[in-house]
């Protein structure tokens, strides 16, 4: 039996995930233990999902910390938004 190829999408996630495959697909680098215990330094906490590692990789996280430790004004955006009204799924990332 072969095994099923992986498929992401918002959609559907089918197979086996390969996260290494996916950092590189999507040009993320992983969240290591020295960047979340810089994010931990600065921010004096780590959020509930990056303590379970439910994040697993970033883009740029590190240079956003180089400017805000640097005093440079600086914002996050996640990407996520909602769509349409809010709703209990909407506390996940809040």
């Amino acid at each position: 039996m072969m095994d099923e190829e992986m498929v992401v999408t918002p959609w559907k996630v089918s197979g086996e995930v390969n996260y290494e495959r996916l950092m590189e697909q999507f040009g993320t680098k992983p969240i290591t233990k020295p960047l979340l215990d810089r994010m931990r330094r600065i921010a004096g906490y780590l959020h509930l999902q990056l303590r379970r590692g439910i994040f697993f990789s970033h883009r740029d996280f590190d240079w956003w910390l180089d400017m805000y430790e640097a005093g440079q004004p600086v914002g996050l955006y996640t990407g996520r938004g909602p769509s349409g009204p809010c709703h209990l799924g909407h506390l996940l990332p809040w």
